[in-house]
């Protein structure tokens, strides 16, 4: 059991060992915004049917983005798209379009308020592609790609997603990727993709800026369609390039009731231009040489290195994943397997108790659960390290991966992995 125990701690030092910790800057700096929409506009065709590119030139005006990424795009319609987009900003936007594959009619298109300094694009396997422009923004040199992921399978994805990698790392920071992943946030694929991208929508929750609308409240997974799979990533250094606030509007009409592509969310109550929602992220970026400001911390749940499994342990029996949800010999009378998670950057203020830190899972089907959490231990001489015991949800019927994070006061940690055994 020592050994264990002992070799669990070697890995937590040494993972911190790697990521290190540094002071940040307070210098003040000066910023340009940059306001990017990603958007599946599903060839123009709203949920009543109907194919109306005026329709999602409207919204794309009303968001007043700077950086456009457009996929289901029929090329024959860009010059509509375009010149209505025109007459209702009063200005000229530059446009470059990717085919899906060679010989395909649609694929993504990149529309900009900033010259192209720049334009290249990549076909990726299985008849997709990443479209990319450099424009310059307060005197830097921006990197956007707009992609559309295989929508069949998380395997075909995972290529893809290695190929993208690949392409957008010939790129120099910043650089941001948006698109339809066709993949929530949890998936091997968007996992992979966050080893080398932060999160948009996630860094908006943490800084409390993510804003939706009450029939899709603000979480981790603010529908984008069914859930969120449309994406809005970036590499950058905080010198350069921070997340501001991010946005999922609501697009529907709500005096339109008349549904004919129904998703099976509130989302049918009113039409949308198309079924998916848009996303919105504004971005500060800095044209000073001095740091930004960091913003706050929020928690990180430790893994494995190098991947995305969680360093959990059973509460009693000091054994790894997978859990069952009941534990026969346990120190309570409910039977309930409680585990013990791994975190840094989780802090206490004077009056907080358990109760203020949120930890939430989501099964493979979708479902979520809110684990109770039961205890809050940091570690003697080692400051920034703590650990929570949270109690496993009482359903049976869950089997395979947990995803979960922890959160407090609007902070929401990274993704993690806990394999569950169904009895």
């Amino acid at each position: 059991m020592r050994l264990r125990v002992s070799s669990l701690l070697a890995i937590i030092l040494s993972f911190f060992a790697v990521i290190g910790i540094h002071q940040q800057s307070t210098q003040a700096a000066t910023s340009v915004p940059l306001r990017v929409l990603s958007w599946n506009i599903q060839f123009g065709q709203g949920t009543d049917g109907i194919t109306n590119f005026d329709r999602i030139a409207t919204w794309l005006a009303r968001m007043n983005p700077d950086l456009i990424a457009l996929c289901e795009m029929p090329p024959d319609q860009i010059p509509t798209l375009v010149n209505a987009l025109n007459s209702k900003t009063g200005r000229t936007w530059n446009s470059h379009f990717v085919p899906k594959a060679p010989g395909i009619n649609e694929g993504n298109l990149i529309l900009s308020k900033y010259a192209f300094a720049s334009v290249s694009s990549r076909y990726l396997s299985y008849t997709r592609s990443v479209a990319q422009a450099t424009v310059n923004v307060g005197g830097r040199n921006i990197n956007f790609f707009a992609t559309h992921l295989d929508h069949t399978s998380s395997s075909l994805r995972q290529t893809e997603v290695g190929e993208l990698m690949s392409f957008t790392s010939g790129f120099a920071a910043p650089r941001i990727v948006a698109g339809d992943m066709n993949a929530a946030n949890d998936t091997p694929e968007v996992l992979s993709l966050l080893t080398a991208f932060r999160d948009s929508w996630v860094d908006a929750l943490n800084q409390n800026t993510a804003s939706a609308y009450p029939d899709n409240p603000v979480w981790m997974n603010t529908r984008t369609r069914r859930w969120r799979i449309d994406f809005i990533l970036y590499a950058a250094e905080i010198t350069s390039m921070t997340t501001k606030s991010a946005n999922i509007p609501d697009t529907r009409d709500l005096s339109n009731t008349n549904v004919v592509n129904a998703l099976g969310t509130l989302d049918d109550k009113g039409v949308r231009p198309s079924d998916h929602n848009l996303v919105v992220t504004d971005f500060d970026v800095w044209t000073d040489s001095v740091s930004a400001p960091a913003p706050a911390p929020a928690p990180i749940l430790l893994v494995v290195p190098n991947t995305s499994r969680a360093i959990a342990l059973h509460s009693t029996r000091f054994n790894r994943e997978p859990f069952t949800v009941k534990t026969p010999v346990n120190l309570s009378s409910d039977d309930r397997t409680r585990i013990i998670l791994f975190v840094t950057n989780l802090d206490l203020l004077s009056g907080e108790t358990t109760a203020s830190i949120t930890v939430r899972g989501t099964d493979t089907r979708g479902q979520t659960y809110d684990l109770a959490v039961e205890k809050f231990v940091k570690f003697p001489n080692i400051s920034w390290l703590s650990s929570i015991i949270v109690r496993l949800p009482d359903d049976s019927t869950i089997n395979g991966d947990l995803a979960i994070t922890v959160s407090l006061r609007g902070a929401v940690s990274n993704t993690v992995r806990v394999g569950i055994q169904a009895p």
